[in-house]
């Protein structure tokens, strides 16, 4: 196992079972208002918004999003993610709201297995990028991987915490914290790069800063 393989493992090795149970708490209701200035309610509105028929999640942590989205009634949902303890909890919590899910064990930051299929009419990869390893000219590779399996009319949309200053005490403590954790790895990370990587992906990408959140949506996949 390399050094980029290492940290990866050390990214999603906080989710585990009892800190998903804390997740909706802490991360959604808490870190997302209090610590980043971007409540949950705002990028729930980007799932209401993009959420296609048939749906791609990487990195889905407990599912609040997806379970609290208006999801298409004839919808399913294929999630994404290296770890395989937040694809079993967010699939019994979809599974319980009756609907169809599918989970793969992956790393984004390679081709997306070819028995998972192609033509998403979305993608969602929320709070994923700043938790990977590389730089965006290292890990932007994921935007490439995804944008293969979007259908050509579809969206790809998320979010991320850039390299910048929290405007708030809490979120520069969680900054270091999780840092010193692993399980943020954005000290390269900053706009410039995003949207380079986006635009090496995409055709039309548009980004916004809402406290110290970046949103992003992604459409016209480059073939």
């Amino acid at each position: 196992m390399g050094k980029d393989d290492d940290d990866a493992a050390r990214a999603v090795a906080p989710y585990t079972r009892p800190f998903l149970g804390i997740y909706d708490l802490w991360v959604i209701q808490l870190s997302n208002r209090f610590a980043w200035r971007c409540p949950a309610k705002t990028m729930l509105e980007l799932y209401n918004q993009h959420l296609g028929e048939r749906h791609l999640e990487v990195g889905p942590g407990s599912g609040w999003y997806l379970a609290k989205a208006t999801m298409p009634a004839a919808g399913e949902v294929t999630l994404v993610d290296l770890n395989p303890t937040p694809l079993a909890y967010t699939r019994r919590r979809l599974e319980s709201l009756g609907h169809r899910v599918h989970t793969v064990s992956h790393n984004v930051l390679e081709p997306v297995p070819a028995s998972v299929g192609t033509g998403f009419t979305s993608v969602g990869i929320n709070f994923v990028m700043h938790c990977v390893p590389g730089s965006f000219a290292q890990k932007g590779v994921a935007f490439a991987h995804l944008a293969r399996v979007l259908a050509d009319e579809g969206t790809l949309f998320g979010s991320t915490i850039l390299n910048r200053r929290p405007g708030t005490l809490f979120g520069r403590t969680l900054t270091f914290a999780y840092g010193r954790l692993g399980a943020f790895n954005n000290t390269r990370d900053d706009q410039a790069g995003l949207e380079t990587a986006l635009q090496a992906a995409f055709k039309q990408v548009t980004i916004t800063e809402v406290g110290d959140v970046t949103l992003f949506t992604a459409r016209r996949p480059r073939r």
